[in-house]
């Protein structure tokens, strides 16, 4: 196991419930034996958490977890923007590609387009605090949303689409898997081929149920958790 796995799980480890702020971490000992990796390797990586400024060390008394990585409480449909701002970080999105295609059969299926329709193709890496966070592709249809830029795929598409199109988004439909990342994506995000990671699925739609986008995006575990709460619906029956 290199240094950069113990990292992972040792960001894992920190993120968990068991840890609050300014707890101390077992022994470089205890850590070692835990991963079964020698004290080198594992100060290698606690120095990475060091110069992240994830924990402190001090000489003489141990190793006291000094933050947490990125962690939000979310209770109702926001975007990634927003769940960024709440917790008082900064997002940022790195538009990789912004481009006109034809519906393939798929996303044709996905927005209720025919085949061959023009959609907007967005591939964007997305940052808190300068960390990557999410890898995201979107489909939107060109028919719906004709005024649609990079620059509005650099903010907050959510924005766009209810500020400037006056578009109320009513919900999002959302299904996860757990998925090994491809090369290409484990270099984006900082992480290793044998991490995993989460793909997610997304749509969201309008009040008439009509959908809006569709996305998939693959997420960093280890840096980016969001904690959900949803509320359950009683009947008037009290049910």
């Amino acid at each position: 196991m290199v240094y950069k796995d113990v990292v992972n799980l040792l960001k894992n480890r920190i993120s968990s419930p068991t840890y609050s702020i300014g707890d101390i971490l077992p022994s470089e000992k205890e850590l070692a034996e835990s991963f079964n990796v020698s004290r080198n390797t594992l100060r290698k990586a606690l120095k990475v958490l060091e110069q992240e400024e994830l924990i402190e060390r001090r000489h003489g008394s141990g190793t006291y977890l000094r933050n947490k990585h990125f962690q939000a409480f979310v209770t109702h449909l926001d975007s990634f923007t927003e769940i960024a701002r709440s917790e008082g970080k900064k997002p940022t999105s790195q538009v990789l590609r912004f481009e006109l295609q034809e519906a393939s059969e798929e996303i044709a299926t996905r927005l209720q387009l025919a085949v061959g329709e023009p959609v907007y193709y967005s591939k964007r890496l997305r940052h808190i605090d300068d960390v990557p966070m999410q890898l995201e592709e979107t489909w939107l249809s060109v028919n719906r949303f004709p005024d649609l830029t990079v620059n509005h795929m650099k903010k907050s598409k959510f924005s766009y689409i209810e500020d400037e199109c006056n578009v109320i988004i009513q919900g999002c439909y959302e299904s996860f898997q757990p998925v090994l990342p491809s090369p290409d994506i484990a270099k984006m995000l900082h992480i290793s081929v044998r991490d995993p990671i989460i793909k997610m699925e997304t749509q969201s739609i309008d009040e008439s149920n009509n959908p809006i986008d569709y996305s998939i995006l693959y997420t960093n575990v280890f840096e980016f958790q969001v904690k959900y709460f949803l509320p359950r619906r009683l009947s008037q029956a009290g049910k």
